[in-house]
């Protein structure tokens, strides 16, 4: 399969693990990552290597093919690494992603302009971060069958002095057999609000929200092994309250990184069966921020 893909990855096992591992304060716990609610950040006691990383420890053995750290205040030049152990004593380790940029590309040449000085990396300027969801993601080579997940971050130049992250989030990913239909439809549900005034003119003014991102789509061609044990599975067990991290192109990139984010879904349709060993489900995804 190529690597531009419809891609669901849930559940995220970080609910259900211990967390040990790094320096955090203690009015920010590291605990916060659990929260559902990505603004109760945890916050870092400095900048160390050694106090910015975290273990996740499982109960028994998950399947992990992804990583993400949401909401998060890591700066341009920030790195981070996942590593993945066998074994609850992180004795036995199976992967390793090496250090990889937080912030990949986001913005595509023709975007820029060939004076910037981001012409060829295409990453954000240090000011224009606010300008994008902080998100980072990445996908192991294969799957692993684990009992612990570290990761480590490296943000010494950080301006804030410590990292803040609002949800850490590790799962499985699943992507059907036959990709979803054309059709895809991304869009931004703003919720933002006026108020007109009473005089003559009407004056508006607004109450400006934040966009959230949602994704709608078709998967036309599932099998029914794919219906029940997938996507049905993944309705009644994420329901319209879990998260699901969606994405279309697994590698970091500008335009992937527009198409990728931590949402849930907005409905729940119903699973059909149109004709002899063929299912369908239309999925929409709204953007948690």
């Amino acid at each position: 399969m190529s690597d531009r893909h419809s891609t669901f990855c849930w559940p995220n096992y970080v609910n259900e693990g211990t967390l040990s591992g790094g320096s955090w304060s203690s009015e920010l716990p590291r605990d916060n990552l659990q929260e559902p609610i990505f603004a109760e950040v945890a916050e870092s006691a400095d900048l160390n290597t050694a106090s910015t990383q975290f273990d996740v420890t499982f109960p028994r053995f998950r399947t992990v093919a992804m990583a993400a750290l949401a909401q998060h205040n890591l700066t341009v030049a920030a790195r981070w690494r996942m590593r993945i152990f066998r074994d609850t004593a992180a004795t036995n380790e199976m992967w390793d992603s090496g250090w990889r940029d937080v912030w990949p590309a986001v913005y595509s040449s023709s975007e820029l302009n060939w004076e910037d000085s981001n012409f060829w990396s295409g990453k954000p300027f240090e000011e224009d971060r606010q300008d994008f969801t902080p998100l980072a993601w990445m996908f192991a080579d294969a799957p692993q069958v684990c009992r612990r997940v570290r990761i480590e971050i490296d943000n010494p130049t950080n301006p804030d002095g410590v990292v803040r992250i609002g949800r850490a989030f590790v799962a499985n990913a699943w992507r059907s057999q036959f990709n979803a239909s054309w059709g895809i439809q991304y869009g931004l549900d703003i919720g933002t609000t006026f108020e007109t005034a009473d005089n003559a003119d009407e004056t508006e003014y607004a109450d400006p929200k934040s966009a959230r991102r949602t994704v709608s789509l078709d998967l036309s061609h599932l099998s029914q092994e794919e219906g029940f044990s997938q996507i049905h599975a993944m309705m009644r067990r994420q329901g319209l309250h879990k998260e699901v991290f969606y994405t279309e192109e697994r590698t970091p990139g500008p335009q992937s990184f527009a198409k990728s984010f931590i949402g849930r879904l907005s409905s729940v349709n119903p699973l059909t069966n149109p004709y002899h060993a063929n299912y369908t489900n239309a999925v929409t995804l709204r953007e948690i921020l």
